[in-house]
């Protein structure tokens, strides 16, 4: 599974703008949900106004102010001349024709569309991507959709509520307040394939309880079968109960709080597990450094600074450069 942050949103459209620089767009247009985030951080960027689709279809006033230049001001979303409309991503290029198809065609703008990742087959359907990204892909800001949690196990402590403290977690009276009243973390906003958790089975009532005050769906509750916490930390099954879980299920992707488990369990399953800890994907094969995540994010921005300082030096000078800076092989 190909996964992205809000980090690498960021990281992936800084290093990218040198695409659409210098293209006479004078507004960019997010496609909701998905494209509201990246099409304001391209705005911002590109030092032009940005308005959502709704706003863009019913051409209303702009009201954010962003030009370089105080007398080239749009006062309505029409009057640009050239606007660039974006999502976050295309795989079949549907959302990207409806959005078009949704535009009046008195709409005088020329249109140039651009998606952040692009499938391999979905790159023929925009003017511009930014990278390619295979699937299956999961994006931070998509994950607690429906269409996502409906294909996921879910944990529960540190995932859909805080914690407990060392203090609640008792195995006892505490940890019974501590059921009955845990604090709201996440809130999905659809129906969850499946919890999966380490809360013992004699806590399911409290556990069922407290998901039905606070309106969260689920297909099924899987709960670790012990009968006390000395004998769960005996047994040291944490992971294993989650990962042989995972394996034998039908579901694509596992939602978990802590790293070290998220690590175990997608070595134990064979398959993605998404970390609300560090904002990571693991698979079984995936080593997630933060300094090699970040070694390779200053590789990809060095490279496109260089395109931009080539791009307009006379052709000797620009060749020199080049041999300049190529890596030394001994």
């Amino acid at each position: 599974m190909n996964y992205k942050s809000y980090g690498d949103l960021s990281d992936d459209i800084a290093a990218s703008l040198f695409k659409v620089h210098g293209k006479g767009y004078d507004l960019v247009v997010g496609i909701p949900r998905s494209g509201i985030i990246p099409a304001s951080m391209i705005a911002l960027g590109l030092h032009v106004d940005v308005v959502g689709l709704p706003e863009f279809i019913a051409n209303q006033p702009l009201k954010t102010r962003l030009r370089r230049k105080a007398q080239s001001e749009l006062t309505s979303a029409w009057e640009a001349k050239k606007v660039l409309l974006v999502d976050d991503s295309v795989i079949t290029g549907r959302t990207v024709q409806e959005a078009q198809d949704a535009i009046p065609g008195s709409c005088p703008c020329l249109i140039d569309t651009l998606a952040i990742y692009a499938d391999p087959a979905g790159e023929q359907y925009v003017d511009i991507h930014f990278y390619t990204l295979e699937s299956p892909q999961a994006f931070q800001w998509n994950l607690f959709t429906p269409a996502m949690l409906s294909r996921a196990c879910v944990d529960i402590d540190g995932v859909l509520c805080v914690d407990p403290t060392a203090h609640q977690n008792d195995d006892g009276e505490e940890y019974i307040a501590f059921l009955d009243n845990a604090e709201l973390l996440y809130l999905p906003a659809g129906r969850i394939g499946c919890l999966v958790t380490n809360r013992l089975e004699k806590y399911r009532s409290h556990t069922e309880m407290w998901l039905k005050q606070q309106g969260i769906e689920y297909e099924r509750l899987v709960m670790l079968d012990l009968p006390s916490k000395e004998e769960r930390q005996r047994q040291g099954v944490h992971s294993t109960h989650k990962g042989l879980f995972y394996k034998n299920s039908d579901y694509t992707l596992f939602i978990e709080s802590s790293a070290s488990q998220a690590s175990s369990i997608a070595k134990i399953a064979g398959k993605a597990v998404y970390c609300c800890e560090g904002n990571q994907v693991y698979t079984a094969a995936s080593n997630t450094s933060p300094k090699k995540g970040q070694h390779r994010y200053t590789k990809r921005l060095l490279r496109a600074v260089k395109r931009r300082l080539l791009s307009g030096l006379p052709r000797p000078l620009k060749t020199a450069l080049k041999e300049r800076w190529k890596p030394n092989k001994t």
